[in-house]
């Protein structure tokens, strides 16, 4: 049965709706109803459901909808089919010829990690949980040597045998459940026999008090087990849980009775842990800058400048990321800043000369640039010192040097008023840094961080994905874990509202910028930059955190030709 557009559209919006009320079962009569429905009794509901799913009764969904995406060797996407095109790209980024680009960067590490296990152990399957970019529901798959995809799953692909060692296929589970979904869950994610009862209820839409009931065991007990999956499979809801073994159910059937190893889940936390290993680079007074080396070493360099109280640290992910794209990212951390020297006499005409001679000590060639926040002044500097040697600059959530008025509009924003102030008692700044890096501990950078990040949207994102603040507190870690120097620098620099001497830039600037940003607003951008602005780009609904939720679409840009 091959449904219309109009009828996968609606299929969709039907899929969705049942997932938002799975767990709470005593709304299904409402969901009935508004699909015009079918009678309160059970098998009406589920002839119902699999009416409204496009599916015949005894239409095997593994065979007729599962989504299929076939990856090469090298990375690159090969083929792919409609329902894999479709599930990727609704939920989780792009497909293109060069490869995946996931909306959420650690994704990428989370599938390299699961090809290197087929091609390392041998192995026939493995579940890969993704986390989605502005969805926190995850996104569960199965990764399969691609000569190991069923011949059902096969159909309007190319020939399996032609695509060579090391090729992989990405299965997306279409909404169907069955019987060997359970075997499965036990093995790859270490649920015990006890959980497993459990999840089944819960699946088979049960409440909690419904599913100690038909267990004879007590809620609390119920809850425990449940507390242990979501631990487990990396959940945090009952709703999720629903999705992720309705997902992984459509599938499990699929691949016969070999169960696969644990399961491989995609994080933006651990990414220092994860990270290049740190390199210097000796400058010609002898200091050293501290950097990091991510992506493709022959690949199109790219110079990434970290916002204030940063270091060399980029997103979980982005070393499979960049490498997939032919990116060679050089992360240097400014003087001060990380594991870089102090520089005795900070300008930011000084440290855009030191970036300049990192790049032509390591042979860079043609250089594009990317800056965050604090960072563009530097990366301005360093184009400028650079001069044709720079063919592109993108500057994202940029803070311009010199202070800003405070206005009423500040009031409400406990970090803007903090830079504001900052600033204009800019000889404070060693000793509130010093006494920062002293007393640093993970709950002050959370309360910093979200004194800074006050806008509605920027809570929302953080509260969606609970890994971005560990990276941040390993990235202002990192950056005061020499000597707080850096910093307090950069703030007595900026204070000074220096003019910057931009006569030898001639790449084109382009500036992102969040609609949320209390912290500078796109017209007092371009009021900084003046002529220099080639391009502008206004993200709804994004604020502070643009340069991290939108990661991998900076890299996409820096890759473009």
């Amino acid at each position: 049965m091959t449904a219309t557009p109009q009828g996968k559209a609606n299929i969709s919006l039907v899929v969705e709706a049942l997932y938002a009320v799975a767990a709470e079962p005593d709304r299904w009569e409402q969901l009935v109803e508004a699909l015009g429905g079918a009678s309160a009794g059970g098998a009406a509901r589920a002839d119902g459901a699999a009416r409204i799913a496009g599916l015949a009764p005894a239409e095997p969904a593994a065979a007729t909808q599962a989504g299929v995406v076939l990856i090469g060797p090298s990375g690159g996407a090969i083929a792919w089919n409609a329902g894999g095109a479709a599930a990727f790209q609704q939920r989780l980024g792009l497909v293109e010829a060069r490869g995946l680009r996931f909306f959420n960067p650690a994704n990428h590490e989370a599938l390299d990690a699961a090809r290197r296990r087929l091609r390392e152990a041998a192995g026939r399957q493995v579940i890969v949980k993704f986390t989605q970019a502005d969805d926190e529901a995850p996104h569960f798959a199965y990764v399969i040597p691609a000569r190991a995809l069923p011949v059902a799953l096969a159909a309007d692909l190319p020939p399996l045998g032609e695509l060579g060692e090391g090729a992989v296929a990405v299965l997306f589970p279409a909404v169907e459940t069955t019987d060997r979904l359970w075997a499965t869950m036990r093995d790859s994610f270490g649920l015990t026999p006890a959980e497993t009862r459990v999840a089944a209820r819960l699946k088979d839409g049960l409440t909690l008090k419904e599913a100690a009931d038909d267990l004879a065991i007590s809620v609390n007990t119920v809850r425990n087990q449940l507390r242990a999956v979501f631990d487990k499979m990396g959940l945090n809801r009952q709703s999720e849980l629903v999705r992720a073994l309705t997902q992984l159910g459509s599938l499990s059937g699929a691949f016969g009775e070999e169960a696969p190893a644990a399961a491989i889940s995609a994080t933006e936390r651990g990414a220092l842990a994860t990270a290049p290993p740190i390199r210097f680079f000796q400058l010609s007074d002898g200091r050293r800058l501290a950097w990091r080396d991510y992506g493709d070493p022959q690949g199109r360099p790219v110079l990434v400048f970290h916002q204030g109280l940063g270091c060399s640290i980029l997103p979980r992910g982005s070393d499979v990321l960049a490498r997939d794209l032919g990116l060679r990212l050089i992360a240097p951390e400014r003087p001060g800043a990380g594991r870089s020297d102090p520089r005795p006499n900070f300008t930011i005409q000084g440290v855009g000369r030191d970036m300049a001679e990192l790049a032509a000590g390591l042979g860079l060639g043609p250089v594009r640039i990317a800056a965050f926040m604090s960072g563009a002044a530097f990366a301005l500097m360093a184009a400028a010192e650079l001069g044709a040697g720079v063919d592109r600059v993108l500057l994202a959530s940029v803070r311009p040097s010199g202070q800003m008025i405070e206005t009423e509009h500040d009031a409400g924003h406990p970090g803007v008023l903090f830079r504001r102030r900052i600033l204009r008692n800019a000889w404070l700044a060693d000793t509130l840094f010093a006494l920062m890096r002293m007393q640093l501990n993970r709950r002050g950078i959370e309360r910093f961080v979200r004194a800074a990040a006050s806008a509605p949207s920027d809570a929302a994102y953080l509260a969606a994905h609970p890994g971005v603040m560990d990276f941040i507190v390993d990235y202002i870690g990192e950056s005061l874990a020499v000597t707080h120097r850096g910093i307090a620098d950069e703030v007595r620099c900026a204070a000074r509202s220096p003019d910057l001497d931009l006569s030898g830039l001639s790449a084109p600037i382009s500036v992102w910028h969040g609609a949320d940003d209390a912290m500078t607003s796109i017209d007092q951008v371009k009021a900084w930059l003046g002529e220099r602005v080639g391009e502008t780009r206004v993200f709804p609904a994004t604020g502070h955190f643009l340069p991290h939720k939108h990661w991998p679409e900076v890299l996409g840009w820096l890759a473009e030709d």
